[in-house]
């Protein structure tokens, strides 16, 4: 809309920002009888909820699902007209081939599946086999020197609170690079050296300091995951939106 019809038109509410938070106000305000006027300074609205082409398909290009946590967000979807599914399938990363002498097996880019027990790409047993495949054997056995280090290192007041440098201080830049870097980057559209852990994973250093050790906070995390999916009677509690999330 030109700057000419907007100043045609009445306006009953200003809304600055159309991320997902913006877009939820103004439709807060139609839904109550009034005519907002959202401003946006990108070319696009939705915020880390955005959609892109690549190949010619229309896809998610930040957040592609949400956790199911009450009836917020779903009731939202029903309103909306838009349906809900359970994801199937596990995710992967594409990642470009390890270091020579990194205990690296292939020269090609390769697709990898996620590691099972890992929680935003933090494994919680470092030489398991699908986290060696992907960091290699060095990077590994780096990570696993975290079960040796005192529950002090990265989780005190004086240590930077950004999330690449708690993982790098307690694992090693390969399980930052390899995994977590990927990973969080495709959830949270931002590097994690831009992240305080705390506000992306409330308690996790708390519970490293408590636990002796990164891989242990993420075990107990990974644990208590499963006990909630087993309140649900065995339901994912992660939701996407078919079609794509971008369509709200």
């Amino acid at each position: 809309m030109s700057g000419e019809a907007v100043g045609e038109r009445r306006w009953d509410a200003l809304v600055i920002g159309g991320g997902i938070a913006g877009l939820t106000a103004a439709w807060d305000l139609v839904r109550a009888g009034l005519r907002p006027l959202l401003i946006e300074a990108r070319g696009y609205t939705g915020g880390l909820v955005a959609a892109g082409s690549i190949g010619g398909a229309r896809m998610d290009l930040g957040a592609e699902g949400f956790v199911v946590r009450g009836q917020a967000a779903t009731s939202m979807l029903a309103e909306l007209g838009l349906r809900t599914a359970a994801p199937h399938g596990r995710p992967r990363l594409f990642l470009p081939p390890l270091a020579p002498g990194a205990g690296a097996g292939s020269s090609r880019w390769g697709l990898h599946r996620f590691p099972d027990h890992a929680y935003l790409g933090i494994p919680a047993d470092p030489l398991a086999a699908d986290v060696v495949a992907i960091i290699g054997q060095e990077a590994a056995r780096r990570a696993a020197q975290d079960a040796d280090l005192p529950g002090a290192v990265g989780t005190g007041p004086e240590d930077p609170g950004d999330l690449a440098s708690f993982v790098t201080a307690r694992m090693g830049a390969g399980v930052l690079e390899r995994l977590v870097r990927p990973i969080v980057a495709g959830i949270h559209s931002a590097d994690p050296a831009d992240l305080a852990a705390d506000v992306v994973m409330p308690g996790l250093r708390r519970a490293t300091a408590e636990l002796g050790s990164l891989s242990a906070a993420v075990a107990a995390v990974l644990e208590r995951r499963r006990a909630r999916k087993d309140g649900a009677g065995g339901r994912s509690v992660d939701a996407a939106v078919e079609g794509g999330l971008f369509r709200l």
